[in-house]
């Protein structure tokens, strides 16, 4: 996602990439810069330390991280950015509502940003819009709400070795159950941060009560997007979460995740359904797709960031609109490739 994020962010007038960084390896971030952002590679730095890619820059105004989905792994690089008075959009999970996940560390991040005078907005597409900031919006044209329920089919084809290795993808059923007793089975990360995101603006507290993930397992062979399967093994997971209040209101988020779809297989879509009283429906058809959403959603922040009082903010806490306001121009110091 780092090396879109670049690439979006090197053709978008108003930007500059000042530099790239990839905890990896020095080589690693020169070869994303010269791929993705062929144009700044005499202008940009490349290297695998974020403090000595900035110095070597003459600065930059913000961050594109894509590291990390935990809070505790994402700890670190927040802090050594904001250190150096730069403002970042992070696509991690759990950054879209640290003090959920978290709230002692999220409290040492806010305490940190304020003090060095940055600003942070944690975004993505799921979590961070679908199943949490649309719902939220479509609530203000309702009189009350008894239920949501939001269901997200998607494809897991565009995505590399590492995630679909997180969600069991290959194996057997028996295989899969074997790596979810084990804890490697991650499915969709996110569900804690979505639910207090939806919460908060809501104004209701939510408890999870269930949430479950199950492996899709496609009797035919798989032979899409340079994937290759036989029939009988994992080829995504679907998860369920539910939360409820104590005044009896429900939230239920479902996530079914294939490679790709085959005839006969449920259409990708994101489905909204809200409840109270009169059912109003949205649907989007087909489903958004989550690479092309989070890094519209990293560029589109940046404006509203670059203005933003110091702290963690949401997306529901700043304005959202495509990146197109003159006065916003800055420098995109590192995406984590």
């Amino acid at each position: 996602m780092g090396s879109h994020a670049l690439r979006v962010a090197a053709r978008t007038p108003g930007l500059a990439v000042a530099g790239v960084v990839s905890q990896r390896s020095a080589e690693r971030a020169a070869a994303a810069l010269a791929r993705e952002a062929p144009g700044a590679v005499d202008s940009a730095v490349a290297g695998d330390d974020l403090a000595e890619v900035v110095a070597r820059a003459g600065g930059a105004d913000v961050v594109l991280l894509a590291t990390h989905g935990h809070l505790v792994d994402l700890e670190a690089p927040l802090a050594a950015a904001f250190e150096l008075g730069l403002r970042v959009v992070c696509i991690g999970e759990d950054a879209i509502y640290p003090q959920a996940v978290d709230a002692e560390l999220a409290a040492r991040l806010e305490t940190l940003a304020k003090r060095r005078a940055v600003a942070m907005v944690g975004t993505g597409a799921n979590p961070g819009y679908v199943m949490d900031y649309l719902p939220m919006v479509l609530t203000a044209v309702t009189t009350g709400w008894s239920s949501i329920r939001v269901r997200r089919a998607s494809s897991l084809a565009p995505f590399g070795e590492t995630v679909l290795r997180s969600m069991g993808v290959g194996l057997t059923p028996e295989q899969f159950a074997a790596a979810a007793e084990r804890g490697e089975i991650d499915g969709h990360v996110g569900y804690d941060a979505s639910v207090a995101f939806l919460a908060a603006g809501l104004g209701v507290s939510l408890e999870i009560v269930d949430n479950v993930c199950e492996p899709i397992v496609r009797d035919r062979p798989t032979e899409l997007d340079g994937h290759s399967y036989p029939g009988g093994v994992v080829v995504g997971v679907e998860q369920r979460c539910r939360a409820v209040a104590a005044t009896g209101q429900s939230v239920i988020l479902e996530h079914p995740q294939r490679l790709g779809r085959l005839d006969g297989e449920e259409p990708l879509h994101d489905l909204i359904e809200l409840d109270g009283g009169d059912l109003l429906r949205a649907r989007i058809s087909p489903a958004l797709d989550g690479g092309v959403a989070t890094v519209a959603l990293m560029i589109n922040l940046i404006p509203a960031l670059m203005r933003a009082e110091p702290g963690i903010h949401t997306i529901a806490s700043l304005p959202l609109t495509p990146f197109d306001a003159p006065e916003a121009r800055g420098r995109v110091a590192a995406a984590n490739i």
